[in-house]
């Protein structure tokens, strides 16, 4: 008995600095999934309504990783906000930059290949305006069996916008890096790499409109809800940003 409690004891000494975090930081749940909720981590706000938890497999080669799950029921974990036409969402942003300003965002991303498309909309990232009438520049869309880089500003059949299979995109740790800058006159270019082998998966540059007054990055999974959707399994972290001027 007196051996098993000094292997107890020295279990947790044995463990390095991040494994222990990771151990105490799985399954954390911050969002449950019964309603909308909201938070801050590092910088970044976050809403969801499905379930966040923060922790993930060890497949998913996220440091500080948070899981992401929503429901194959169209009619459960909706955006409150947008009831007539049903939507679901979990998905992080901060508050974007100024006309003018040069942002940087990166951030790790994980699609389970369990999560199957659509035809109807399903954003993994935004590059979102304020300005105007407001809405989505750029996005980064999972459907009909694509990931797809989709420019809702220019004419994608001569801006060339890249796509690949779904499946060349699920079940790897993917690697962001957007930077742009924002206004009428901007400019952005946007790179998705394997994290685990630094091949590239997509790249895209534009330039020209890139939003008004305020904008900036959308990452997670947002998408319309419509029946016979699957369950969406997701996996991100490891963000950061910094701005110039």
């Amino acid at each position: 008995m007196r051996l098993i409690s000094v292997l107890l004891v020295a279990l947790p000494l044995a463990l390095g600095d991040d494994m222990q975090t990771a151990l105490q930081s799985r399954d954390r749940v911050l969002a449950d999934g019964s309603k909308m909720f909201e938070g801050n981590i590092n910088g970044f706000e976050w809403q969801a309504t499905g379930v966040l938890k923060q922790g993930c497999p060890s497949s998913v080669h996220i440091k500080d990783c948070y899981d992401l799950e929503l429901t194959n029921n169209p009619k459960k974990q909706l955006d409150p906000k947008h009831l007539d036409q049903p939507r679901q969402r979990i998905e992080f942003a901060n508050e974007g930059v100024a006309d003018g300003i040069t942002a940087t965002y990166k951030w790790k991303y994980y699609l389970f290949s369990k999560t199957k498309t659509t035809k109807t909309f399903f954003h993994l990232m935004q590059l979102l305006t304020h300005g105007g009438t407001g809405g989505p520049v750029i996005t980064l869309d999972a459907v009909a069996g694509v990931v797809a880089v989709k420019d809702h500003v220019r004419d994608c059949s001569k801006t060339h916008c890249p796509s690949i299979p779904l499946a060349q995109f699920t079940d790897r740790t993917t690697e962001h890096t957007l930077t742009f800058t924002a206004g009428s006159k901007g400019k952005m270019q946007y790179l998705v790499k394997n994290a685990d082998t630094g091949a590239t998966l997509l790249s895209y540059s534009a330039s020209g409109n890139m939003g008004t007054k305020r904008t900036g990055v959308k990452f997670g999974t947002y998408r319309g809800a419509v029946t016979g959707m699957s369950a969406s399994s997701a996996a991100l972290g490891d963000f950061t940003y910094h701005e110039s001027h």
